[in-house]
C-alpha cells in the first residue's frame, strides 16, 4: 500500500484561498494577534482537520525552543513488565502533546550510553530511564549536567534525582507476611545477583518479615550470566529437598524468575501447593494459565507511567526548579491457589 504525502501548510492554503503565513499564523493560536478574521480561521482550521493535518514536530521545535519529543530507555523491552510500562508512558505522552522515543539498554550501560546519546542528538526535551547495573557514573553525569530526567522502577539513591518505584520493601514484606499467615515456616527467597537498590529492598521486605516471625533467612542469589539460570535453579531446588519439606515456600524476586522457576518446578515434578507453595512477581498470562494460578505482586503500572511523564514534564515547563521527590507506589497481592496452604 502507497503512503499518503504528507499535507502540508501550502496544500491547506491553496484549498481556502490564503496564504501559507495565514494558515501557520491560525495553527500556531495567532489568529486574533494578527487580526485574522473569524471566517478565514474557522475555515483554516475545518480544512487542517479535513485533510488530517500533522505539525511537524521538530520544525516547532526549532521555533519554540521545544521538540515536544521525550526519550524512553527501558532495561529490557522483551520483559512484559517493561512493554506495558513503555505502552503506558507514551499513551500518557501523547495526552499531554508529546511523542516518545525509545530503546532497550538490555541491561548494559554502554549500550545505555549509546541511547542516551543517540536521544540527546534527536533533540529530545527530556528523558525517563529504567537504570541498569553499573549506570551510576553516567546517571551522576547527566544530572550534573541538569538534564530534564526522571528514574522509573529503579534509582540510585546516592543520586539526587526524580524517581518513581514500587515500594519494593513492602511488597515482599506483606508478601513473605501473606506465607506465614499460612502456616509456611521455610519459605524462601529467589533472586538475581544485583546491587541495584529495586533488589536489594526487595531482600530487606522478605528478611525484615522472617525476622520479626523469628526465622530464619533463606536466601538463594542467582549469578549471571543469565542463560545459566536454569541450571543454578535447578541446582537449589534439588539441593533443598523440596519434596522433604526443607523449603515450604518460594518466593520469586521477578517476573522472569518465577517464569523461569515454574519451569524448573515442572520439570521435578513437584506439585504447587501441594509440594511447595509459590508466589512470583508482575504478573502476566502465564500466571493465569498456569494450574494453579499462581499468585503475584502487582506494580501499578500505569500509575507508575503516568506519574513519571507528568513530573517530567512539570520539571519542563515551570521556570521554578523542581523539588527532588521519590514516588513510592503501594504494591498489590493478587492471591491465587499457589500460595495458599492445602488443608
Amino acid at each position: 500500500m502507497a503512503f499518503k504525502k504528507k499535507v502540508s501548510l501550502k496544500d491547506i492554503a491553496q484549498a481556502v484561498g490564503v496564504s501559507s503565513a495565514l494558515v501557520s499564523m491560525v495553527l500556531n493560536g495567532k489568529a486574533k494577534q494578527y487580526g485574522i478574521g473569524e471566517e478565514a480561521t474557522r475555515k483554516v482550521l475545518a480544512k487542517a482537520k479535513e485533510l488530517n493535518y500533522q505539525p511537524n514536530i521538530m520544525a516547532r521545535g526549532l521555533r519554540s525552543g521545544k521538540s515536544h519529543l521525550l526519550g524512553l530507555v527501558v532495561a529490557d523491552i522483551s520483559n512484559p513488565f517493561f512493554a506495558i510500562l513503555a505502552r503506558e508512558i507514551e499513551r500518557a505522552a501523547s495526552e499531554k502533546g508529546y511523542t516518545v522515543i525509545y530503546g532497550s539498554s538490555d541491561e548494559k550501560p554502554e549500550h545505555l550510553s549509546t541511547l542516551m546519546n543517540t536521544l540527546a542528538n534527536q533533540g529530545v526535551d527530556g528523558i525517563i530511564v529504567i537504570p541498569c547495573e553499573n549506570s551510576e557514573e553516567l546517571i551522576a553525569d547527566l544530572y550534573l549536567q541538569k538534564y530534564a530526567m526522571v528514574l522509573v522502577d529503579r534509582y540510585f539513591p546516592d543520586i539526587n534525582t526524580l524517581s518513581v518505584s514500587l515500594d519494593n520493601v513492602k511488597a515482599c514484606k506483606d508478601v513473605t507476611q501473606h506465607l506465614l499467615s499460612q502456616g509456611f515456616r521455610k519459605i524462601s527467597f529467589v533472586a538475581y545477583e544485583s546491587k541495584l537498590l529495586h533488589t536489594t529492598e526487595r531482600i530487606r521486605g522478605y528478611h525484615e518479615a522472617m525476622q520479626e516471625a523469628g526465622l530464619e533467612n533463606n536466601i538463594h542469589v542467582l549469578k549471571f550470566p543469565q542463560d545459566k539460570y536454569h541450571e543454578m535453579m535447578l541446582q537449589v531446588f534439588e539441593e533443598n529437598k523440596i519434596n522433604n519439606k526443607n523449603i515450604e515456600a518460594i518466593i520469586f524476586s521477578t517476573n522472569s524468575l518465577t517464569v523461569q522457576g515454574l519451569y524448573v518446578l515442572n520439570q521435578l515434578k513437584i506439585r504447587i501447593p501441594e509440594d511447595v507453595a509459590v508466589f512470583g512477581f508482575d504478573g502476566g498470562d502465564v500466571f493465569d494459565l498456569y494450574s494453579p494460578a499462581i499468585s503475584y505482586v502487582r506494580q501499578p503500572v500505569e500509575e507508575m507511567g503516568r506519574k513519571a511523564v507528568t513530573i517530567l514534564i512539570d520539571q519542563l515547563e515551570s521556570d521554578e526548579p523542581q523539588v527532588i521527590r521519590r514516588y513510592k507506589l503501594k504494591p498489590e497481592l493478587v492471591i491465587a491457589e499457589s500460595s495458599v496452604k492445602k488443608q
